[in-house]
């Protein structure tokens, strides 16, 4: 980097300030309403979450079955075997 005589390390020095302060002021200046989404953004996405959590948990109630919710018992499943023939079956065939 050359060397700068005085004069020109003042002229310098006094821009980079003039930057900086200006940066300042337009940073001071700004709008707070551009920083983040607007009031109607943000009640858009919460009511998008509580239905998003309401179907979720419709869902895993109608899984679980809706109807113990109501009070209603499942019964267990009943297993039917069949009962065997005191008499034999015979089946006929044919004779050649």
């Amino acid at each position: 980097m050359p060397e700068l005589s005085p004069e020109d390390t003042l002229e310098v020095e006094a821009d980079r300030h003039r930057r900086v302060t200006s940066a300042f002021r337009l940073g001071s200046e700004a709008s707070p309403r551009a920083a983040g989404p607007s009031a109607a953004g943000q009640l858009a996405a919460g009511t998008a979450i509580a239905v998003a959590i309401a179907l979720i948990l419709g869902v895993i109630t109608l899984a679980h079955g809706g109807a113990t919710a109501s009070g209603a018992t499942h019964s267990p499943t009943q297993v039917v075997t069949p009962l065997r023939s005191p008499v034999p079956v015979v089946t006929p065939t044919r004779s050649p």
